[in-house]
Order: C-alpha cells, then sequence, then structure tokens
C-alpha cells in the first residue's frame, strides 16, 4: 500500500478516530488483524472492534501501540507525533529490552536486536535485516524484520521467507494444499511453498528505516 493510497483505502472513516488511526497504522506496519492480536496479547476480535469503530477504546491500548510501534497518546487520541525519533536508523528505533538474535542466509549472525518497546522476546522469535527492497511495499531495505517462527501464517500475513537462496519479505496466501507466497507486483507469479521455497516464520514486528 502505498502513501497515495492510504487515504483513499480509509476514505469512509472519519479522520479524527481511533478507528482511523489503528487501521492507518497497521497498513503502514503491514500488519494484520491476527498479527496485531498475537503480537500484543488483544483478543482478535477486539481487534476487529476497535478497526470497525465499534468500540471506542480499550483498556488495553498500551499494548497496542507497543506492538504497532506508535505513541498510545496519539493512538488514543490523535495528539502528538504518531511516532517518537523519526529521523533516528530502523536499528536506532528498536529500544532497548530483551534481545532476538539476527539471522541471515547461513543462520544466526552472531548480532542481536533489543525487541521494540521493552516487549518481552519468545526464544522462537527471529530478526532479519533486509539488505534490498523486498516486494512488498512495507518491507524497504534496511527495515528490522522480526519473526514468529511458531506462529501458522493466515491469510495476508506479511512472512518471512527463503525462495531458492534468497530470504525475504512476502505476502502469505492460503492454498489447497501449501499455500502461495506472492508480491504487490500482480504481474509476478504467485510462488507456491514447496522444498525451493521454505516459509520461515510470520512478522510480528516490522521496523521501518524512514529515511530510505
Amino acid at each position: 500500500m502505498t502513501k497515495n493510497t492510504r487515504r483513499y483505502k480509509f476514505w469512509y472513516m472519519k479522520p479524527n478516530t481511533l478507528a482511523y488511526r489503528l487501521n492507518m497504522a497497521m497498513t503502514m506496519m503491514g500488519i494484520t488483524q491476527g498479527a496485531l492480536a498475537k503480537a500484543s496479547g488483544v483478543s482478535q476480535p477486539t481487534i476487529w472492534r476497535l478497526t470497525k469503530g465499534e468500540a471506542e477504546g480499550s483498556r488495553k491500548l498500551v499494548d497496542i501501540a507497543r506492538a504497532l510501534d506508535v505513541n498510545v497518546q496519539w493512538l488514543a487520541s490523535g495528539e502528538g507525533e504518531m511516532r517518537g525519533n523519526a529521523g533516528l536508523s530502523a536499528i536506532d528505533k528498536v529500544k532497548t529490552g530483551s534481545t532476538i538474535p539476527v539471522w541471515g542466509p547461513e543462520g544466526k549472525t552472531g548480532e542481536i536486536v533489543s525487541s521494540p518497546n521493552g516487549v518481552k522476546a519468545k526464544r522462537t522469535w527471529r530478526a532479519y535485516i533486509l539488505d534490498r527492497n523486498s516486494g512488498c511495499a512495507e518491507g524497504t531495505a534496511g527495515s528490522i524484520v522480526i519473526i514468529d517462527t511458531d506462529v501458522p501464517p493466515e491469510s495476508g500475513d506479511l512472512v518471512m521467507a527463503r525462495v531458492s537462496s534468497r530470504i525475504s519479505v512476502y505476502r502469505y496466501l492460503e492454498g489447497p494444499s501449501n499455500g502461495f507466497l506472492t508480491v504487490d507486483d500482480t504481474r509476478l507469479p504467485a510462488v507456491e511453498l514447496s522444498d525451493e521455497s521454505e516459509l520461515i516464520g510470520v512478522a510480528i514486528f516490522l521496523i521501518r528505516d524512514l529515511r530510505r
């Protein structure tokens, strides 16, 4: 979803509402309702009601804001900046918390990053740093993608996968057998998961380098 189409996507929503801001943040991060529910610890029905404007708020807004890497005051009321420290790199914006190992094509790199906003990391989490733009608008070069290798993907989720020898971000689509990996360019064919295309995990956090 590009900057030019985000506003169009939410044309039917009042702009100064929690639902509008929540949908905007989810689109910018490339996270589905199911993935946000898992990352924040908030039930998916609650997330759904908030995105549809059927709930005016939740006691879990702090957890939702942390999972989306946005300021809770902005999410709740629209006041202040959406994200603080916008001029920092993606690495700098990952605040001190429990650590997550950084992986690459050859396995663990020996480097670590801290989990966003101090969220307690799980053993099944991995971090990848994109060295180039992926085929999905949310996964730009320099971004940090934190995945959970133990979460089953749902259709529409951003996932990390290995296709041939390259590891990158794709969008998962459910299929009759193994599922498919797709990108935003509809001219490119979907790749069916197989021995040559391995699903590694579901993206639960995506910290973009806004300077690129």
